[in-house]
């Protein structure tokens, strides 16, 4: 039986490519059910509470606190779209939406607290040591978080600002004219120096820096993300150089971010995909598997390492990958059904489970009870002694019933049971060998895949190689392996 099996993988591995999407055993992401709007821009989780999550689509509000299992939606803003929301650092449960128009503090309500002129829109906002921040396309404003008295910033009053980054010490800027490094609002040093053309075309393709982070291990290196690509400094700022990453090339970075549970590791959000960036190896690597957008507008991670997408074709989280500080063999099996059990499913379909030979014992021991039957049809005879003469007699139909006694001490059919034992066997571990290789290598696989970064066409065959298996393991199971995995990951 084995060697049929084997003869017809082949066969049967390409006919399962053909029928079945390549789908499946291996997805990294699911797609958060209970939000109404399939185009996301933002989610944000509380740092004091990480059970308490924010969801913006482009005109909606979403509010989750109980981890993300269920959200309600807290607001709808007509004509304007949401381009930022953060928590406020220092007080629990309150939070901004900046949307092109207006920026809003919700608490128990949400109260405006800012309103664009009629020719500006909002790009970004921030807060930082007691004061709000936002930029547009005509510059910076500023006022107390108290007072809410606005004013314009001067030095940023002819460039856009399309991103404003804060931390405890400092504040970082990501203007139309460069990357600014802002202490308070007399003490402002540009870092990056942007310059803008003085006759733009709407072919023009000028360097626009969209994105900068503080590296939250080095306080020294600064990622800036442009529309041109990834940029470093590994000197707070004072040079800068372009990253020519294998996979991730020059591709428009909308987000970056990294965790605390993975130090060299940096996270990138493009137009074109999800990256995960070795930062000491200058590599990349694309994670798609169970993400149908391409464009990733923000990526946020839980303390505990789960890992929300927000994308055009709705919000997506991880409940497989985590970084590889976290990773262990609990996390690779999820979503997987035991190697007892898919045993136990080999053996039955290829006929080859000890219950069988155990059936066949146990019917032995009735069967000299049961008498052996001869049925025959011929003529009779009879013989009279007083003539000495025998007399031949119609047809007729007659049996008889004849029992072996010493096959209720030894059936001779035991024989043919233990010769069927041995090969039923001999045969079961042979098999159970070859699926537990099978399994264990898919696992080992699974945990390359999600940890270790690929080139393209390393990933490829590693992903091609884990459907290979997965077509060996339907293949001894009779599809039974599949559709246990799709069964139990509809469950999470």
């Amino acid at each position: 039986m084995k060697l049929v099996l084997n003869r017809f993988l082949p066969l049967f591995f390409l006919s399962f490519l053909l029928v079945f999407p390549l789908y499946s055993s291996f997805a990294l992401f699911n797609l958060v059910q209970n939000i109404e709007d399939s185009s996301i821009v933002r989610v944000v989780i509380s740092p004091f509470n990480s059970s308490v999550m924010c969801v913006a689509s482009k005109n909606s509000l979403y509010e989750s606190r109980d981890g993300g299992k269920d959200f309600k939606k807290l607001a709808v803003f007509k004509d304007e779209e949401i381009r930022h929301i953060f928590f406020d650092p220092h007080l629990f449960d309150v939070f901004y939406v900046a949307t092109t128009r207006h920026l809003y503090e919700v608490k128990e309500a949400t109260k405006q607290i800012y309103i664009c002129p009629d020719e500006e829109t909002i790009y970004a906002a921030a807060k930082h040591k007691g004061r709000i921040y936002i930029g547009t396309d005509k510059g910076l404003y500023s006022a107390d978080e108290i007072v809410l008295n606005w004013r314009n910033l001067k030095t940023f009053n002819a460039f856009a600002v399309y991103w404003i980054e804060s931390d405890k010490e400092n504040m970082y800027i990501a203007a139309e004219g460069g990357i600014y490094l802002f202490k308070n609002e007399d003490e402002i040093e540009r870092l990056f120096v942007l310059r803008k053309e003085k006759e733009e075309t709407e072919e023009s393709d000028n360097l626009v820096a969209q994105v900068i982070k503080r590296d939250i291990f080095d306080k020294t290196r600064l990622w800036l993300g442009t529309n041109r690509g990834l940029f470093v400094s590994y000197d707070s700022g004072l040079n800068w150089k372009k990253l020519y990453i294998s996979g991730l090339g020059s591709l428009s970075i909308n987000c970056l971010t990294q965790t605390k549970l993975q130090e060299n590791a940096l996270y990138v959000g493009t137009v074109k995909g999800f990256f995960k960036v070795d930062v000491n190896k200058n590599t990349a690597q694309e994670i798609f598997e169970g993400v149908y957008s391409s464009y990733i507008s923000w990526i946020e991670f839980s303390p505990q390492g789960r890992i929300y997408l927000a994308t055009l074709k709705g919000l997506f989280k991880d409940d497989y990958f985590t970084p590889s500080l976290q990773r262990n063999l609990e996390s690779i099996v999820k979503g997987e059904p035991s190697v007892g059990e898919i045993q136990q499913a080999v053996l039955r379909y290829n006929e080859v489970h000890p219950e069988k030979i155990q059936k066949w014992r146990s019917a032995l021991k009735y069967r000299a009870l049961f008498p052996t039957f001869n049925l025959d049809y011929d003529k009779t005879v009879d013989y009279d002694s007083g003539s000495d003469k025998y007399f031949i007699g119609p047809r007729d139909w007659g049996f008889s019933l004849s029992w072996d006694i010493g096959d209720f001490v030894w059936n001779t059919y035991q024989d043919d049971v233990d010769t069927r034992s041995r090969l039923n066997t001999q045969l079961r571990l042979d098999i159970l060998d070859e699926i537990n290789r099978v399994y264990f290598e898919r696992l080992r696989l699974k945990r390359e895949i999600a940890d270790t970064l690929l080139s393209e066409e390393e990933l490829f065959k590693k992903q091609l190689r884990l459907q290979e298996l997965t077509a060996i393991m339907d293949g001894y199971s009779g599809g039974y392996f599949s559709e246990r995995i799709k069964e139990l990951n509809e469950k999470r």
